[in-house]
């Protein structure tokens, strides 16, 4: 779609994405080294009217960001038994939450200004 505007692109666009999939488009424009894979893919396989993306156990999806060595920095994840599903985000690492949990109930935007954050206060 040509020459669209923004107010367009949020109608048509944004306002129809998941929040896993903002943050993966977010994290994109970032440059932020991540991957987007499927939490359980071995149960897809198995019983995917029951854990299938769609069905009533969805496993859902997982954002892993690492560093350019390839470190694990921290994740994000919306599937069945995470703080948020079946549409906000559950995020966990110590380079994004200062904790060894998991914090809930997350929008995109939320998380990129976590990280934001911490990598502000990192390169002071």
């Amino acid at each position: 779609m040509r020459n669209m505007s923004k107010k367009t692109w949020k109608l048509r666009v944004w306002n129809h994405m998941t929040e896993m999939q903002k943050l993966d488009y977010l994290l994109t424009k970032a440059g932020i080294t991540h991957e987007m894979e499927r939490r359980f893919p071995e149960n897809d396989k198995n019983q995917p009217e029951v854990y299938g993306p769609g069905a009533l156990h969805d496993g859902g999806y997982q954002i892993t960001v690492r560093d350019k060595s390839g470190t694990y920095l921290w994740d994000a994840v919306c599937g069945w038994y995470t703080y948020g599903f079946p549409h906000l985000l559950e995020v966990c690492g110590l380079a994004l939450v200062d904790h060894h949990d998991v914090e809930g109930w997350l929008t995109a935007r939320q998380v990129m200004k976590m990280w934001g954050r911490r990598n502000a206060a990192k390169n002071r």
